[in-house]
């Protein structure tokens, strides 16, 4: 509670005044943005995207190739995806923690689009004469992305936005839920224009492209961010060096003592309410009674109000 008190009086006197510079510039911030802007530009193009919005013309392009058998397989990843996200989100998204779920889904879909290219570079789907269903390389090469879908759900799906919501404090938050949101629909854009010319135009190499992301910088990008799995936004600070832990730490110390003498400063008036309440003939009897005794009688009554005179009594009988 202490904690939480402390962070509120920071805040409030950090937001005096506070502006497009200082939120953006502030001690312990400007990394925070970067991050957030960075996190979803990795994100969308590491492939899902391409995959899930041209879904179609990527399984065409691995074999499956007419209307019923590519639509089919689309299908198929895209209820693979929902059932994985749901399983990820509900069950171990807590369990895992943010900075290792990205490592391993990064790690885990660049191995896949490897295998995914080396594949189709080995058995090329011949346009001219295509076969009437897929052959047992494209089926190998359907099931890598349902498993690469899996590995996606599992980290860099739904983590984006988990792990800007946690290192935002309450001031900046807005700002920082904007850059994040403005960054993935950017590059949301830019990809989903380009994908169908690097289809057309790489081939089995657009899957080595968004390996190479997914490892190359996807991958170190995780292992370089900080975990928030578990951690306040009151240690979020601490983490990016908006506050020392020193200072923080006194900060805690001193709202303790304030909140300390504000319960006293309460038990005292109960208990000074509580005998301004009681009949004569108990605060007569008080007068003659050993002073120790008594406050504890007073302070054991204000703890039970309405009840006071009753406890009193009682000790006055005793």
């Amino acid at each position: 509670m202490a904690e939480i008190e402390a962070q509120i009086e920071e805040e409030r006197i950090a937001r005096q005044g506070l502006g497009v510079k200082e939120a953006f510039f502030g001690k312990g911030n400007f990394i925070r943005f970067v991050i957030a802007f960075v996190i979803f530009l990795l994100q969308q193009w590491g492939g899902q995207n391409s995959v899930g919005y041209y879904a179609p013309q990527i399984f065409t392009s691995i074999g499956f190739v007419g209307a019923k058998n590519s639509l089919l397989a689309s299908g198929i990843y895209g209820v693979v995806k929902v059932v994985a996200t749901a399983i990820f989100v509900f069950f171990f998204v807590e369990t895992i923690g943010r900075r290792i779920s990205l490592i391993i889904s990064s790690l885990g879909m660049g191995t896949l689009f490897f295998i995914i290219g080396a594949i189709l570079k080995t058995h090329p789907v011949s346009a001219d004469h295509p076969p009437p269903t897929p052959p047992p390389a494209s089926k190998a090469m359907a099931a890598m992305l349902y498993i690469y879908v899996c590995f996606y759900s599992m980290g860099w799906g739904p983590m984006p936005w988990i792990y800007v919501s946690d290192i935002f404090p309450t001031r900046t938050r807005h700002y920082g839920l904007a850059v994040a949101s403005a960054s993935q629909w950017l590059w949301n854009f830019v990809v989903s224009k380009v994908t169908p010319d690097m289809i057309t135009d790489l081939g089995y190499k657009i899957f080595l492209m968004f390996a190479t992301v997914n490892i190359g910088a996807m991958g170190l990008f995780s292992f370089f961010i900080p975990e928030t799995k578990g951690l306040s936004l009151e240690e979020m600070d601490v983490i990016f060096g908006a506050i020392s832990a020193e200072e923080r730490a006194a900060h805690i110390a001193a709202q303790e003592r304030t909140l300390d003498h504000e319960k006293n400063d309460a038990r005292s008036s109960r208990s000074d309410s509580v005998k301004s309440r009681l009949p004569f003939d108990v605060n007569r009897w008080a007068l003659k009674t050993d002073p120790i005794i008594l406050e504890n009688a007073y302070q054991a009554a204000a703890l039970c109000e309405p009840e006071a005179s009753h406890i009193v009594t009682i000790n006055v009988d005793a």
